[in-house]
């Protein structure tokens, strides 16, 4: 079958469901993680009250009762077409807990060849220590390892992260029912010899709803910290990608006290322009003083159609691919 681009997709979902081309554009907005009426209103340049009137009508016809159903449809969709990540700008970030080096190695390719960034550990006490200094969206993790089992492993997880990420467990033989594995706060298990679509599914089910709660809370709540509202970042010096950018200690010294999975607001500079512009970021990993060229990743979460557009051109100038650049 002919490989479907997401616009295609885009249109056949919208034709399936009778949306107009007004309709079927904000439904396109959802992909790139937009959830606040604000935020669509301003990226297609029209009113809050015209966005929530045709929303109403996206409800109706899909059958949906908010934006957050509507994202997951169009998700599902997606990857029902594509069976990868790999043409989406933001694809999940999964850690593989493994402590059978073959075993890793064999769960791990297999995930990476659908698109996603995958990091193995054999060791499941180094857990911790990584998740605290970069973000994943799911922990795949075996039950049976000396040390630390699985649902040890889990328990820990949940201590310091209670909500994300989303860990599945995988396991030939263990001593837990599939209740009690839940219960520890696992969303799913997989029984060896596993499929690698079983694990697609549950990863892109679970990381689409993840990735709108994640979101949506952070609207919300609009836990956006100001820690650095006061300093101006130029986006003409730090290392821009298409979906977030790299920023260095010597550009911004006080980025040193950023903590992974917080959302900040900065003012950023764009090239031409006097006033400079605020957008929110989520810091997704972090590189300290001891290795080398330290600084932080952030993924933008809330830009301005002006940032986005200056974005969008300077990628394609320069023929940028990375979605945050690590260097």
């Amino acid at each position: 079958m002919k490989k479907l681009d997401q616009k295609q997709i885009i249109e056949n979902f919208a034709d399936n469901f009778n949306l107009t081309p007004r309709e079927t554009e904000i439904v396109g907005q959802l992909l790139k993680q937009m959830t606040s009426t604000k935020q669509i209103s301003e990226s297609l340049g029209i009113s809050t009250s015209t966005v929530r009137n045709h929303f109403e009508n996206i409800f109706r016809k899909t059958n949906c009762e908010n934006k957050c159903e509507v994202a997951v449809l169009l998700y599902k969709e997606l990857f029902s077409k594509m069976k990868s990540f790999q043409s989406l700008a933001r694809t999940p970030k999964v850690l593989v807990v493994e402590d059978n080096e073959v075993m890793c190695d064999v769960l791990a390719t297999s995930i990476e060849n659908l698109g996603m960034i995958v990091r193995k550990l054999t060791d499941a006490k180094e857990v911790l220590a990584t998740l605290e200094s970069e973000r994943f969206d799911c922990v795949v993790s075996d039950i049976r390892m000396p040390d630390m089992d699985g649902v040890e492993l889990l328990s820990e997880i949940r201590k310091s992260h209670p909500i994300w990420p989303f860990v599945i467990l995988v396991s030939g033989h263990h001593d837990y029912d599939i209740d009690e594995l839940l219960n520890f706060g696992a969303v799913a298990y997989v029984q060896k010899p596993f499929k690698i679509d079983e694990i697609f599914k549950l990863i892109s089910d679970y990381f689409i709803e993840d990735l709108i709660q994640r979101n949506q809370s952070m609207i919300e709540s609009k836990e956006i910290l100001r820690d650095f509202e006061k300093e101006v970042l130029d986006l003409t010096k730090v290392s821009v990608g298409t979906g977030g950018a790299f920023i260095s200690l010597e550009d911004l010294p006080k980025i040193e006290d950023a903590s992974v999975g917080s959302f900040y607001a900065f003012n950023v500079k764009l090239e031409g322009e006097v006033k400079t512009v605020q957008i929110a970021g989520e810091v997704v990993w972090k590189k300290g003083p001891e290795i080398p060229n330290p600084g932080v990743g952030i993924r933008f979460v809330s830009i301005t159609p002006k940032v986005d557009e200056y974005i969008k051109k300077f990628i394609s100038r320069n023929s940028i691919s990375s979605f945050i650049p690590n260097i």
